[in-house]
């Protein structure tokens, strides 16, 4: 199965770091994580290390659990644009819902970014689960979530059809005729569906990419339909090699279904990374970020998953969770939570061992370790074919990420595995796509 000649990473910055401590550290004024500034240090980080993007995931609603961690207030089509303006070759990622949001105004802002950045934006396709989103746009709960997929479908097939309703040359701009635009190359795409009426044009020409690269986030049937439909680019949870490998062979295979090249599809998943001189100083820098995450955050968590009240469970932190009051279907499910849960009764686990596996982000693929054991953790699995490349998810930052750059990307680089300077200047030419991809 084809490869691009180089692995793909991209920095997903979960503010402060994905584990929730990261933000209590003193390596950083705590507010500061909050702040578009946070984002442009980190932009140039990645951009020191030829890094393919930057990756803003996003969420448009208040959740209690925010209370206890940094969050993500700014939107990133606000965001980015001002990071554009501070780096020169780094793609910029922005994750953007088809639930609340509609098309034409989508595809002119985030064509519009690809404008301002020179051919370096991506939009990542998410359906929004969960109800408080739905209730901050008149909505009593979320759609259930085929209703969603279904839309997010019509969605994006609309606004590609705007991103290529201008033909190349219709750009005329010539002063002696008199003419600017050639009209018969700008055409309404007159869309009627179940969920939109789209007439079109698109009132903003091609970028220089020709139109952002399209990034899908999800790994159910509807998410895994929808990327072999329209991605360029997928994000999901792949905690092992094998089940990246089958995932990324069934993401080729329904790209080829839909009558697209395998290649023009790639699988990124999150790698966390805790990286540390030695083996041991990782290893006691993972303990330390676990032991100042707050309990009650890792309690409603985990009441979600065992239907059992927080303050119960509180009672018994030091103590096996009580099987005899959990549902079965609680154990019997294939996500995330029932693995950690059948783990978790297999080896006699504590309330407070489940929290730390909780808090330890384990649903990703994660390496604890020195910079030469992420290397090789990242050139196994894509020498192997199991990935195209990782969002690379620092436990904290912006440490992390110089840490990745400074002593991780050399590493690559020497192996043969990574650029060691930009040779494109858009981001679908760093992932190896044609503007028809």
């Amino acid at each position: 199965m084809s490869q691009a000649s180089h692995v793909i990473l991209n920095l997903n910055p979960i503010p402060g770091g994905i584990y929730a401590s990261g933000w209590r550290t003193g390596y950083r004024d705590p507010a500061s994580f909050i702040t578009v500034e946070h984002y442009v240090e980190l932009a140039k980080i990645a951009e020191r290390g030829h890094l393919d993007a930057l990756f803003l995931a996003d969420t448009a609603s208040w959740s209690p659990v925010a209370g206890s961690r940094t969050f993500r207030p700014l939107d990133p089509t606000v965001s980015l644009p001002y990071i554009a303006a501070h780096t020169s070759h780094l793609g910029l990622i922005a994750t953007v819902s088809t639930t609340y949001n509609t098309p034409y105004n989508l595809a002119r802002r985030l064509l519009s970014l690809d404008h301002v950045s020179g051919g370096r934006a991506a939009w990542n396709v998410v359906v929004t689960a969960g109800d408080e989103q739905a209730r901050n746009s008149s909505l009593p709960a979320a759609p259930p979530k085929q209703e969603r997929y279904a839309r997010a479908r019509e969605f994006v097939e609309i606004v590609r059809q705007l991103w290529h309703s201008w033909e190349d040359g219709a750009i005329v701009a010539d002063a002696e005729s008199g003419v600017y635009i050639d009209a018969t190359k700008v055409r309404p795409i007159h869309y009627q569906g179940d969920h939109f009426q789209v007439a079109g044009p698109l009132i903003v020409p091609p970028s220089p990419q020709h139109h952002p690269v399209i990034i899908q986030a999800g790994g159910s049937e509807g998410g895994t339909d929808l990327a072999g439909r329209y991605a360029n680019a997928v994000y999901s949870t792949q905690p092992t090699q094998d089940g990246a490998r089958a995932y990324r062979e069934e993401l080729r295979r329904r790209a080829a279904h839909h009558g697209r090249s395998p290649d023009t599809i790639k699988l990124l998943p999150g790698l966390v990374t805790i990286i540390g001189s030695t083996e041991e100083e990782a290893q006691r820098r993972a303990r330390d970020l676990l032991e100042r995450i707050p309990v009650s955050p890792g309690l409603a968590r985990l009441s979600t998953f065992v239907e059992l009240p927080p303050e119960v469970l509180a009672t018994g932190l030091d103590e096996p969770l009580p099987w005899h009051q959990i549902p079965a279907e609680a154990l019997n499910g294939v996500g995330h939570s029932a693995t950690v849960l059948r783990t978790a009764k297999e080896n006699h686990y504590t309330v407070r061992d489940i929290l730390h596996e909780i808090n330890s982000v384990r649903e990703h693929a994660t390496i604890t370790g020195t910079p030469e054991q992420v290397a090789d953790k990242i050139e196994t699995w894509f020498r192997s074919g199991a990935v195209d490349g990782f969002n690379i998810m620092p436990a904290e930052l912006p440490l992390g990420a110089e840490q990745f750059v400074d002593h991780v990307v050399p590493l690559l680089q020497q192996r043969g595995l990574f650029r060691t300077e930009y040779t494109t200047k858009t981001l679908r030419g760093h992932y190896g796509l044609s503007h028809h991809d």
